[in-house]
Parts: C-alpha cells; sequence; structure tokens
C-alpha cells in the first residue's frame, strides 16, 4: 500500500480556492467544467537510468496544462479515465522493454484526490536489470573497405550497451542514409536481434545489401508557374548522368529553399528501378508571393534617443526574370533631442533623418551556388552621445553627416550551408553638416575597401540555439592602393559555442577586434608624443582628423549586445573629442586636470584593439508560459594601443536576465552589475583614461539596465 503524500494544508487550501474560481469563472459562462476530475499531477518513482520526460510525454494520462504555471482549464482539461490510466500502464512496461529493461513492471498505482475536481497519479516503477548487448555482427563481410568504414561509423550501438531497440532501429536507417550519401541508392540494411533473458544479453545481426552504385536521371521539376526553369535548374546544379549522392540531394534542396521565392521544396528520388542504376529526380516546389508592397513604421528608445521612423519598401523576387530579387525602401524619421530611456525631459529639438537603400541579388551568375549582389544606401542622421548633467541641451553641439554607401561582391555556401563566404567592395563617403551648434569646419571621410567575411555554423538552430559552435571573421583592408582618405587593416574574429544541460543551455561567446591605421591616429596613440601633446588640446586640427577617422573605424565595448554592466560604448577610452566639445567649456589639460574635466567633456573614443567574453546561463522556468531566465558573467577591454590585449581590465559584468518568447524573438530584459574590485584588477578605480563608466541602477548598485529583442549572442 502506497502512502498518500497528499499536500500541505496551506498548498491544499491554495489549491481548493483556486478550483473554486475556476469554477466560478467555467459558472459565469465561459467553459463548463468537465464530468470526471481533473488531472493536477503525474508523477513516476522508481526510475534510475530511464528518462522520465519522454515517458510522461507518451501517456494519454497528463497533467493540465496551466496558464502562466498556475490556472489549470483555461487551455484545455486534461481528465481522469481509468480504463485510459490501466492502458498507460501497459505502455509503460513497453516502453521500459522496448529501452532494454524487460524485467520492468508497473508494481502499484495510486489515484489521490486533492479535491472535489482534482486528482494525482502516482506510479510506482521496478526497472529491474538491463539487457546489454553481447555482440554485434555488422554484417560487411564481402564488402569494399571503404564501405565496411562506413557502415561501421554509422552505428551508435556498440557491444556491452544496453540493447535500446529504437537505437537498433535508427541503426538500420543511419546504415542506409551514409550508404546513400557514397551513392548506394538501391542498398538495403536488415537487422536481427536475438534476446537472451536468463543471460540478460543480446545478440545484434545486420544484413547489408549493396546493390549497384547508382546515377541520377532525368530532373524533373513540378509546380513551376510564373518562375522560369532555367535559373533553378542551375541553382539545383544536379545533373543527369552524374553520381548519384543523397548528401548532395539536401544541399541541392536548401539552396532552393535559400533562394527565397518558394513557400515549400521537396526533392524527391525515385528508387523503384534497382536493376537500372539510375535514380530519375522530381523537384516539386510551391511559389510564395514574389512582389511585396510594405508600409510601416517604428520607434527607438534607448540611452542615447526617442526617435519615430516610417518606413515604405517594395520588393519583386523575380526582377526582370532570372530570379532577380530587388529591394527598394525608405525610412524618414525624426529624433526628439535630449530624450532618451534614462532621462525623460522635455526636449528641446526635432533632429530630422533618413534612411534609404537599394539592393539588387542576382543567383548562379557566375556558377550555379555562387549569389552576386549589389547595394547602395544614402543616409542622413546625427551623431548623438548622451547629454552630459553640466550641459544645457541648447549648448549641445550635434554633428550630422550625409552618408553614401556602395558595395558589391559575391558569396557562396559550402558543405550543406555549415560554411559561407562573402567577397565584396565596399565604398563609404560621409559628408559632415551642423544639426546644432557651431560649424566646426569638418572635412569629409571617404573609406574603401574590399572584405571578406566567413562564417563556420554548426548550430542546430539559428534562432532558438541549444546545441553547436558559430564561428566567424570578418577582414577588410582600406586605402592604400583602393583610395579613399583612410588607409588600414581591420580583424574581427568571433567564436560562440552551445551546450545544453538538461533543460537548460550554456552559451559562450569569445570575440576580439584588431584594427591598424596606416595613414592616421598618431595622436591616438598613447605612447607617441603627438598623443601627449594632443590631450593637452583636444581641439587641435590633426587631433580632430584623427578623431573623426577613428569614429569610422573603431571599436566600441558596452551595451545590450556587449558588455552588459555598461551603457552603450561605456567601456574603454574616454576624453574630449574636439568637434564635439559643448559651448562654454573648457576641455584642455593643460589648465583642467583630466579627473576634474566637465562631464561635457567625456565622450567615448573607441579603440584600436578589443576583446569581449561572455558566459551565460539560460534556464526555462517550471512554468507553461514563453518564459526563460538568464544569468550572465562579460568581460571586455578596448585599448588604443595596438594589437595589445590587455587582460588586468577586465571590466566584469555579472547580471540575470529575463527573456519572453515571442514570433519575432525573444524580448530581452538585462540588468548587468559592475562587480567591484574587479573591473581593473590590482586597482582600486579603472584608469584615468577610461572615464565615467555609468551610473547606478535607480540610484542602489553600480550597473546597467538593457531592453532590446534578440539574444545577446
Amino acid at each position: 500500500m502506497l502512502e498518500n503524500r497528499g499536500t500541505s494544508a496551506e498548498l491544499l487550501r491554495f489549491r481548493v480556492l483556486l478550483v473554486a474560481a475556476v469554477a466560478a469563472y467555467h459558472v459565469a459562462g465561459c467553459r463548463a467544467l468537465p464530468p470526471r476530475p481533473i488531472v493536477d499531477e503525474v508523477r513516476i518513482e522508481g526510475l534510475r537510468e530511464v528518462d522520465e520526460k519522454p515517458l510522461l510525454e507518451g501517456l494519454s494520462t497528463a497533467e493540465t496544462p496551466l496558464l502562466f504555471g498556475v490556472i489549470p482549464g483555461v487551455l484545455e482539461y486534461t481528465t481522469y479515465d481509468a480504463n485510459v490510466l490501466a492502458r498507460d500502464l501497459e505502455r509503460i512496461e513497453r516502453y521500459l522493454r522496448a529501452r532494454g529493461y524487460y524485467e520492468a513492471k508497473v508494481w502499484a498505482a495510486r489515484v489521490i484526490h486533492t479535491s472535489e475536481h482534482e486528482v494525482e497519479v502516482e506510479l510506482r516503477v521496478h526497472e529491474g536489470q538491463p539487457v546489454h548487448v553481447r555482440r554485434i555482427d555488422p554484417g560487411v563481410s564481402g564488402l569494399p573497405f571503404d564501405v565496411m568504414l562506413l557502415v561501421n561509423r554509422a552505428r551508435e550501438m556498440a557491444d556491452g550497451d544496453i540493447f535500446d531497440e529504437d537505437v537498433f532501429e535508427q541503426d538500420k536507417q543511419r546504415i542506409e542514409s551514409v550508404l546513400a550519401e557514397a551513392g548506394y541508392a538501391f542498398a538495403k540494411v536488415e537487422g536481427s536481434a536475438t534476446v537472451d533473458l536468463a543471460e540478460r544479453s543480446a545478440l545484434v545481426r545486420y544484413q547489408v545489401e549493396l546493390g549497384p552504385k547508382a546515377r541520377y536521371g532525368p530532373v524533373r521539376f513540378v509546380g513551376l508557374r510564373e518562375i522560369p526553369e532555367k535559373p533553378v535548374r542551375a541553382q539545383l546544379d544536379i545533373e543527369e548522368g552524374g553520381d548519384f549522392s543523397s548528401a548532395e540531394l539536401a544541399e541541392a534542396e536548401q539552396a532552393l529553399v535559400a533562394l527565397g521565392v518558394f513557400s515549400n521544396v521537396e526533392i524527391r528520388p525515385d528508387r523503384s528501378h534497382p536493376e537500372t542504376g539510375v535514380v530519375p529526380i522530381q523537384v516539386r516546389v510551391r511559389e510564395g508571393s514574389l512582389r511585396a508592397l510594405k508600409i510601416g513604421g517604428g520607434a527607438r528608445f534607448d540611452v542615447l534617443r526617442l526617435s519615430g521612423h516610417m518606413m515604405t519598401g517594395w520588393e519583386h523576387r523575380n526582377f526582370l526574370g532570372g530570379l532577380r530579387h530587388l529591394r527598394i525602401e525608405a525610412r524618414p524619421g525624426t529624433t526628439l533631442f535630449p530624450t532618451r530611456i534614462d532621462r525623460v525631459e522635455p526636449w528641446t529639438a526635432y533632429l530630422p533623418e533618413f534612411r534609404s537603400q537599394v539592393s539588387l541579388r542576382q543567383p548562379a551568375l557566375i556558377e550555379p551556388r555562387t549569389t552576386t549582389f549589389v547595394r547602395a544606401e544614402y543616409n542622413a542622421y546625427p551623431l548623438l552621445y548622451p547629454l552630459p548633467e553640466d550641459v544645457k541641451p541648447d549648448d549641445e553641439r550635434i554633428i550630422g553627416y550625409h552618408e553614401l554607401r556602395f558595395s558589391g561582391g559575391f558569396e557562396r555556401s559550402f558543405f550543406n550551408y555549415h560554411l559561407s563566404a562573402a567577397l565584396s567592395y565596399n565604398w563609404q563617403a560621409n559628408f559632415p553638416f551642423t544639426y546644432q551648434g557651431a560649424d566646426p569646419g569638418l572635412d569629409s571621410v571617404k573609406v574603401s575597401f574590399p572584405e571578406l567575411v566567413t562564417a563556420l555554423d554548426f548550430r542546430d538552430d539559428p534562432l532558438e540555439t541549444r546545441r553547436g559552435v558559430y564561428l566567424a571573421n570578418s577582414l577588410q583592408v582600406a586605402g592604400f592602393a583602393f583610395g579613399g582618405t583612410v588607409s588600414d587593416v581591420r580583424v574581427r574574429p568571433e567564436l560562440r559555442t552551445y551546450l545544453p544541460i538538461k533543460k537548460a543551455v550554456l552559451a559562450t561567446r569569445f570575440t576580439f577586434g584588431f584594427l591598424f591605421p596606416s595613414d592616421y591616429g598618431e595622436t591616438l596613440d598613447p605612447n607617441s608624443q603627438k598623443a601627449r601633446s594632443a590631450e593637452l588640446d583636444p581641439e587641435d586640427g590633426s587631433v580632430i582628423a584623427d578623431q573623426q577617422k577613428l569614429l569610422f573605424r573603431a571599436f566600441y565595448s558596452g551595451g545590450p549586445n556587449s558588455n552588459r554592466g555598461y551603457p552603450y560604448r561605456g567601456v574603454g577610452p574616454h576624453g574630449p573629442i574636439g568637434f564635439l566639445v559643448p559651448t562654454g567649456l573648457d576641455c584642455s589639460l593643460d589648465r583642467v586636470p583630466a579627473d576634474q574635466l566637465p562631464d561635457g567633456c567625456i565622450r567615448p573614443l573607441g579603440g584600436l584593439t578589443l576583446w569581449e567574453a561572455s558566459i551565460e546561463a539560460r534556464i526555462p522556468f517550471p512554468v507553461d508560459a514563453p518564459l526563460y531566465g538568464v544569468t550572465f558573467l562579460d568581460a571586455s577591454d578596448l585599448t588604443r594601443d595596438i594589437g595589445r590585449i590587455r587582460l588586468d581590465v577586465p571590466h566584469l559584468t555579472a547580471g540575470l536576465g529575463l527573456r519572453y518568447l515571442t514570433a519575432v524573438g525573444p524580448i530581452r530584459f538585462d540588468v548587468g552589475y559592475r562587480i567591484p574590485g574587479a573591473q581593473a584588477l590590482g586597482q582600486s578605480k579603472l584608469p584615468s583614461e577610461e572615464g565615467r563608466p555609468g551610473g547606478k541602477v535607480l540610484g542602489l548598485f553600480p550597473g546597467a539596465v538593457h531592453l532590446a529583442i534578440g539574444e545577446a549572442f
């Protein structure tokens, strides 16, 4: 006889009140209570080695889902039925035997009435001793040596493992799959297992019928209407008479999906005639919408600005035929200055801005899987920094830029889209103008550079990643023979890892940035004489020229996707930016010591060498709601030294976060805490060139609060 565990008196009273409230809700006319009791909880006790989650998911007697993890019966009901429970007991025993526990028994079951309308189901299970695999006969005798290796590597079950019927069946499918990848489209794999219950052992045998190596037959398309067949066939890149490979077909299917013009793609190889050695291919597609008109708007509210914008755009995914993707977009908007998230106050100025883009993508222009692209942009926007406390909004000098951008190049994916590479030429010109204050007389900045972006992606899901590795790098070479007013080399590698730990995910990110300026930056090098003299007069012409060039090439750290204990661009060198010194402020170090400069003089300057590291645990809440929590550690550093990684100033941050899943990605709320004594190791405070790292959250502790959409990495 099982002991009736029940619940505590307090919890029982709470549940009774909750059920009464739900009953009142239904009596009011919203929904009728079911005639049978509601299943409040299902417990299985006695399992030692077998995971209970898939076992519970396979039962018909299941817990009633709870709205927000508290309220039952609003989403749906699961009711108790004695006949259904009896069948579930048989399912449990069959499931455990299929996992290799042939002695498994359900030896006790208890239905506990916790209230008039609720029951708990408690089951006691005895697993018994498992059956182990004594020997596996792989069935590879007589096969070519390379095929023998494929078959042996495909199997997951090994001698000594617990005999699991699902793994046994999956191994047969895995063997057939690797043989099909190797060109044996007609290979058949049979298997048998002899279980000796007395010895608790199993003898596993496979029989492999290889068949001939196959070749592709005719390739036929079904479902094409408006889209021409020629470019689709080129993107498919499967030719009649070529060597068959199921892996090649899977990559071809991904290539058609990547075109973005089909709502469904399915490649069907016909293996019904093994005597011919030929596999005809049928490609079934369903065309999606090829044209779209977009009208909308949006807003931005963060530590820099409150702004709103309208958006209008048009795209055509088969422009002039040939699957050319034309996209045109315009975003006029206005920033209300100086209102922002950490300082809400009446604005004193309207800063109009405008962003626009035209892009054209052409697949299979050079070769079947390579996409050619060109893109042009015109933007006009203000350069904004947080307004210091000691500066009146009317005294702030606000600079804006007319920006022209052009890029064109090629991109291609390899190895079933695990490796991607994009090579492009980029040209950018920024022409300064003044929104508010005196014109500082700035020159335009032109940057011309080729860029190579590579990515190695082995994540299971790019949006909701639970497992995998992502490695990327960007390499730019600006100026030199390519022209422009800036010459440098810029490198930024990044590594991300994701590891599932039960229901949680442990994620890490490591990023580096190296900028090697050639024809600018002498006043920025802290070891140069010019830099020391520049500190005394930030409004010197050479200082302003270097700072403006660095504005478009430097690295920055701090913010919602970086070090979350700091505000946006809060980590790294700070000081006066000569062309942004507010009216009436003296920012010259020959008259004012660095630690006594007014707040209005302190701006993030950017740096030449960057490192960032983050580790984050993503833990789902034990409730039936799209919520999960996050705990994280962030560290980073940024210097104006060339190629110097400084590890003794880690700017270490600890924090907590909350995620709410939506159709557009998780809405993210993070609170970062700058750990005292862990910002600069061995120093009581950060180096003087770091400026002021940021304020306190609600006046309580040093840190920052961030609200964003999407994961930090």
